[in-house]
């Protein structure tokens, strides 16, 4: 070995050290062994990241599975961990690319860090009990509420200080690595929503249409496959003791970048094609089987009552309505799922009937399963794109069935799909040994057949031995009135 090459080694274990300085390694149940570069860790040693140690990932649903207690706080660090993963094998596979996607090395080295934090923040806005906060704002607002528009605001909380608007801690360590702070924190909050890349494919620049891959990591809009559903489908599985029939190791390393009309997509090899496929099935897999159980269904309906009833009598946090206090980030960082506790273990008069319901789902006196549909409806590929419920099952529409039924029933309603599209396999893209790549269409057989499937569940919330056959009769001609009803469900 010549001593140039002696010296060149020596310059490239410095800066591997230099890069380590300050990483951290995490031991996980899922990924095993996952090292964070010092500015990741950072941003975990933050009250706002911490508080996700106390939000369960699957809400009610660990009330049905007692053994999926798992939280928000590990889930944030394995699609962290996965979307460095990631990046690097599309940069060691798309090798012929990479001077062309990034003549500027620092660049690419900044870009991959920040979709790692990406990775690591995309939930940090999540309310208790996770989805559920996001059904008790809208049954007690009417409005809708974006946990990752709160996850934005949280990061801004976390670069700068509120009051003063100057660099926290954090901020200054940021600032270190990226030199552009608003810059890469608004990149940041784009990978985050993931829809920044429908207007870089319509009219973005050269340069960003080139980088679009960038946006298919965490949030992938293109076709769903991204690191949050790997982990999410893998960990939730694994503490459902549900078995997956999909490799994402293979995935992630049988990936590689592909250039279509000057816009880069996330290739994936043709051999992997059923492991793709087997990734849409888990979803509907861990939907039927567990996120959409009829009793944890249950479970949530009475969880969202439980907060109603406590936000209708004025329980405030800080001086916020209960249901308001995600407008407040700093308030909200206070909020996790021991809100359940601190209304239950209130003694003023007007939370007694939150600690009624409260009592009876610890006791398990759960509302009774008066009956459930599954409906005929049918739903364009738009509609379910854009989360348009179908014709006759809006919002406003189960609250008119409520109001029929009277206060003693609760309408919940159920779907289970294949994501955002009839079938997600027609907009993947393939490649094979020799270089061919294909571009799935519509004639790409679908994947399950009889999905997407919707259904209602009826529950009576009082502990009465009443008939149910008037409830149900009035649940079938609401639902024929509607055009959703199918024969076969008495």
């Amino acid at each position: 070995m010549m001593a140039g090459d002696d010296d060149g080694l020596l310059a490239a274990r410095d800066m591997d050290l230099q890069e380590n300085k300050g990483a951290k390694l995490f031991q996980d149940s899922v990924h095993d062994v996952m090292r964070f570069h010092k500015l990741i860790v950072k941003f975990i040693d933050t009250k706002e990241f911490q508080r996700l140690r106390n939000i369960k990932q699957l809400s009610t649903t660990y009330l049905v599975y007692p053994a999926a207690a798992h939280n928000r706080f590990e889930h944030c660090l394995g699609v962290c961990y996965l979307a460095g993963e990631l990046l690097s094998n599309l940069e060691e596979n798309s090798k012929n690319l990479w001077n062309k996607i990034f003549p500027v090395a620092e660049e690419w080295k900044k870009k991959k860090l920040a979709v790692q934090i990406a990775g690591l923040l995309h939930d940090l806005g999540h309310g208790p009990f996770s989805h559920t906060w996001e059904k008790f704002v809208l049954s007690a607002t009417g409005e809708k509420w974006d946990h990752e528009a709160t996850s934005c605001a949280l990061i801004d909380e976390i670069i700068w200080d509120g009051e003063n608007k100057e660099l926290t801690e954090v901020g200054k360590c940021f600032q270190e690595e990226f030199h552009d702070v608003e810059e890469y924190v608004q990149f940041i909050k784009d990978i985050i929503r993931g829809d920044k890349i429908n207007d870089i494919i319509k009219d973005g620049s050269a340069s960003d249409k080139i980088k679009a891959f960038l946006y298919q990591v965490v949030a992938n809009k293109i076709n769903d496959v991204d690191v949050d559903k790997f982990d999410y489908f893998l960990r939730d599985a694994q503490h459902l003791n549900i078995g997956v029939p999909f490799n994402y190791t293979r995935l992630i390393n049988l990936c590689r970048i592909e250039i279509e009309d000057g816009i880069s997509y996330i290739a994936f090899r043709d051999c992997e094609s059923y492991s793709l496929k087997g990734l849409f099935r888990t979803r509907a897999d861990l939907h039927i089987r567990a996120y959409q159980h009829r009793v944890a269904k249950c479970l949530e309906t009475m969880l969202v009552d439980a907060l109603c009833a406590a936000d209708r009598e004025g329980f405030e946090v800080g001086g916020f309505r209960l249901s308001r206090v995600q407008e407040c980030p700093r308030l909200f960082i206070r909020m996790t799922d021991s809100i359940l506790e601190t209304i239950q273990n209130s003694e003023e008069e007007p939370f007694k009937k939150a600690r009624a319901i409260i009592n009876r789902i610890v006791t398990r006196k759960l509302y009774e399963v008066v009956g459930e549909w599954v409906l005929d409806v049918v739903q364009t590929e738009n509609d379910i794109q854009n989360n348009k419920p179908p014709s006759g099952l809006e919002h406003e529409k189960l609250i008119e069935l409520e109001n029929k039924l009277g206060t003693k029933c609760a309408v919940t309603q159920v779907c289970v799909n294949m994501g955002k599209y009839y079938n997600p396999m027609k907009n993947m893209r393939l490649y094979a040994k020799n270089g061919r790549r294909d571009i799935l269409d519509e004639n790409t057989p679908s994947i399950v057949m009889d999905l997407p499937f919707y259904k209602v569940y009826v529950f009576k919330k009082e502990q009465e031995n009443t008939d149910n056959e008037e409830i149900k009769m009035t649940v079938k001609e609401f639902l024929i009135e509607q055009r959703v009803y199918r024969e076969g469900n008495e």
